[in-house]
C-alpha cells in the first residue's frame, strides 16, 4: 500500500493529495512531525535527494516533492490528464512561480507559529493527550525553528510578500483574464497556482481540515482584500474538481 507522508497545513502536501485523489490512486496518509520524524524521513529518502515532505513511499521506491508525486499519480491512476503535452510549458512555469511563493509563505508561517501557543498545540502529534498538549507546545516551537533552519527561511517574509507574492498573484489574475482555467481545461497548472492562495486564506474545511489557530495563522488579511477574486476562483475550482 502506498503511503503519503506530509504536513497537513502544507500547500505542497495539498498539491500532492489533490493529484493523487484526482487520479483515484489509493494511499494511506501519515502526518509528518518536524524534528521528531526527521530521522525516519532521512532513512526513507534516496541518497542524493533532499529529505523533505511530501513523500510517497511504495514497494518500488520513494518519490519526493509534490510535482514528482503528481507525475507519479498520473502514470499510475485514471481520469483526465493533469499534464497534457500542450500545457507543459504553462505547468512548468507556474510550478516555478508557486514554489517561490510558497517558500515565502512557509517562512512567514513558521515565524508566526513560533509565537503562537495555540498553533503549537494544534501542531503536536495526535497521540499526545489534550490535557498535556499545553505542556508539550514548546516542542512544536522547536519544530518550527528546525523547519526555518532546514529550509533557510526568509529573514523578512513580509517584505518578500510585497516584493514577490503580490506580483505573482497579479500575474495570475492577468493571465486568467476571468477564465476558469489557465489552459483550455483543468490541469496541474491550476492546482499549483491555487496553492498560492493559501497564503491569503486556506481552502474550506471540507477540503482542507485545519484547526482554528492554524487556519487563522495562515490567513493574511491584506492579501485577502487585494485578491478576493482569486480566492473565489480557487474556491470554485475546489468545488468543481477537488473531492472532499
Amino acid at each position: 500500500m502506498r503511503t503519503l507522508h506530509g504536513i497537513g497545513y502544507s500547500p505542497w502536501t495539498e498539491k500532492s493529495r489533490w493529484a493523487l485523489d484526482h487520479h483515484r490512486v489509493e494511499y494511506r496518509y501519515r502526518e509528518h512531525t518536524p524534528l521528531i520524524d526527521e530521522l525516519a524521513l532521512r532513512w526513507r529518502t534516496p541518497k542524493g535527494t533532499h529529505p523533505s515532505v511530501p513523500q510517497l513511499s511504495e514497494d518500488t521506491g520513494v518519490t519526493t516533492g509534490s510535482f514528482a508525486i503528481a507525475r507519479r499519480a498520473e502514470a499510475q491512476g485514471q481520469g483526465s490528464p493533469l499534464f497534457p503535452e500542450q500545457a507543459l510549458p504553462t505547468i512548468q512555469r507556474w510550478e516555478a512561480v508557486s514554489d517561490r511563493v510558497l517558500a515565502i509563505g512557509r517562512s512567514s508561517v513558521v515565524r508566526r507559529m513560533a509565537g503562537n501557543p495555540a498553533f503549537q498545540r494544534e501542531s503536536l502529534p495526535g497521540f499526545i493527550p489534550k490535557a498535556l498538549r499545553g505542556l508539550f507546545a514548546p516542542s512544536a516551537a522547536l519544530g518550527a525553528r528546525f523547519i526555518a533552519r532546514k529550509h533557510r527561511a526568509d529573514p523578512d517574509p513580509e517584505a518578500s510578500l510585497r516584493e514577490t507574492v503580490v506580483p505573482a498573484l497579479e500575474q495570475l489574475r492577468a493571465e486568467l483574464k476571468g477564465r476558469p482555467y489557465l489552459e483550455g481545461g483543468f490541469t496541474y497548472a491550476d492546482i499549483t497556482a491555487c496553492a498560492m492562495l493559501q497564503l491569503a486564506v486556506p481552502a474550506a474545511d471540507t477540503w482542507l481540515p485545519l484547526g482554528p489557530a492554524t487556519r487563522e495563522t495562515w490567513r493574511h488579511e491584506p492579501l485577502v482584500a487585494a485578491f478576493a477574486d482569486l480566492v473565489e476562483w480557487r474556491d470554485a475550482l475546489y468545488a468543481k474538481h477537488r473531492r472532499p
